[in-house]
C-alpha cells in the first residue's frame, strides 16, 4: 500500500478518499452513529467538545445546523475538510522540497492518523482552524525560504487570526511563529509589527459586527475564556498516548536523529526544525487546551505525518517500510474500534 502513495500522481488522491470512506463506513456499521454522534449536542452554535470554539465556528454551526445535525452529512462535510487539510500539508512539503522524492505519503498518513478516534469523524472547530493554520505555515515557509516579502508576513498574521476565529486557542501559536522568526528568519523589526497588524486587522474586522449589535464585550469575553481555560486530565492523556504510541515513538526517534542534517539541504533542515516546533506546540495543545477531545490532536498529527514520512522514506528496506505503514494502519483501526471501551 505504501508504494501506491509513493508516486507523486494527482490520481493518488482517490486513495485518500477510499481511506476516508472505509474508516467511516466500517465504524458506522460496527458501532453505529449513536455511539458517537449523540455526544454532539448542537444548541445552535457549538458542540460540547469544542470549548474553544471561536465566533466564526459558532456562526457556521448556527447557519448550517440543519446539515450538521445529521450524522452522515456532518461526517461527509468533515471528511472533505480532512481531505483539504491533507492536500495542503502535501503541497507545503512538496513546495519546500522536504524530501528527495515527492509523494502522497504525508497526506495518506494525515488521513490515517486523524481517524484514530471518532471525535475526528465530525466537524469541529479544531478541524476547520487547522485548515487556516496550514495556510499560515505555507506562508511561513515561503518567508523563511526567501525572506523578501512583506505580503507573506501580513498573510501569516491574517490566516493565524482566521484560525483563531474558528478555534480560539490556536492564537497561542503566535508564540510559535515569533520563535521561528527569531531563530530562523533574522527578519527586521518592522516585519514583526506587520505580523501583529495582520492578526489585529482580521480580529478587528470580525469584532465590528459584534460592536454594531452592541455585543462587542461578548466577543472579547469569548476570546478570553477560550485562551484562559486550561485542562489537564491524566487518564484521558494516557489514552491518547496509547492510541498514538507508535507514531509518537517513531516521530521522536526521527526528530532526534541526524541533528546535524547530514545529507540534507539547508531548506530541508529548516523544514525539519519547523515541524519539530510544531510537534512540540501540538503536544502542549493536547496537554493543556484539549477539552478532553481527540480532535485537539489535529496540530500534533500534522507534525507526526511529516516525521513518519521521513522515517518511511529513509528506511532502506522497502519491505520494512511497508510493514511499518501497514502496522500504523492496523493500530489506528484497533484503537478506533476499542475507543468506546476506554
Amino acid at each position: 500500500m505504501l508504494s501506491y502513495f509513493r508516486q507523486n500522481d494527482p490520481f493518488r488522491i482517490f486513495g485518500l478518499i477510499v481511506l476516508l470512506f472505509l474508516t467511516r463506513l466500517f465504524f458506522f456499521l460496527a458501532v453505529g452513529t449513536e455511539a458517537t454522534f449523540d455526544q454532539i449536542k448542537l444548541n445552535g452554535i457549538e458542540t460540547y467538545f469544542n470549548e474553544g470554539a471561536g465566533p466564526l465556528f459558532q456562526l457556521l454551526s448556527a447557519g448550517l445546523s440543519f446539515i450538521l445535525s445529521n450524522a452522515y452529512l456532518n461526517a461527509s462535510f468533515a471528511a472533505l475538510i480532512i481531505l483539504w487539510n491533507a492536500t495542503l500539508l502535501n503541497a507545503l512539503l512538496i513546495r519546500n522540497s522536504a524530501f528527495e522524492d515527492n509523494s502522497f505519503i504525508p497526506s495518506a498518513l494525515y488521513v490515517i492518523l486523524i481517524s484514530f478516534n471518532s471525535d475526528n469523524f465530525f466537524l469541529t472547530s479544531q478541524l476547520l482552524g487547522t485548515s487556516f493554520l496550514l495556510i499560515a505555515f505555507l506562508f511561513l515557509h515561503q518567508h523563511l525560504r526567501f525572506r523578501n516579502s512583506d505580503e507573506k508576513i501580513l498573510s501569516i498574521g491574517s490566516t493565524l487570526a482566521l484560525a483563531s476565529l474558528f478555534h480560539i486557542p490556536y492564537i497561542w501559536l503566535l508564540v510559535l511563529i515569533l520563535i521561528l522568526f527569531l531563530f530562523y528568519s533574522g527578519t527586521v523589526g518592522r516585519r514583526y509589527l506587520l505580523l501583529f497588524w495582520g492578526l489585529a486587522m482580521v480580529l478587528l474586522l470580525a469584532w465590528l459586527p459584534f460592536l454594531y449589535l452592541e455585543k462587542g464585550s461578548d466577543f472579547w469575553g469569548l476570546f478570553y475564556k477560550g485562551l484562559s481555560t486550561f485542562q489537564f486530565n491524566s487518564t484521558w492523556l494516557i489514552n491518547i498516548g496509547i492510541a498514538l504510541a507508535l507514531p509518537l515513538l517513531i516521530s521522536l526517534k526521527t526528530s532526534a536523529s541526524n541533528l546535524a542534517g547530514m545529507g540534507m539541504t539547508n531548506l530541508q533542515i529548516t523544514v525539519k526544525r519547523v515541524f519539530t516546533w510544531i510537534g512540540l506546540f501540538g503536544i502542549l495543545h493536547v496537554l493543556f487546551l484539549s477539552g478532553n477531545s481527540a480532535s485537539s490532536t489535529n496540530l500534533l498529527i500534522v507534525s507526526l505525518s511529516y516525521f513518519l514520512t521521513e522515517h518511511l522514506l529513509n528506511t532502506k528496506k522497502k519491505w520494512m517500510a511497508e510493514l511499518t505503514f501497514s502496522l500504523v494502519i492496523l493500530l489506528i483501526f484497533v484503537m478506533l474500534y476499542v475507543e468506546p471501551l476506554y
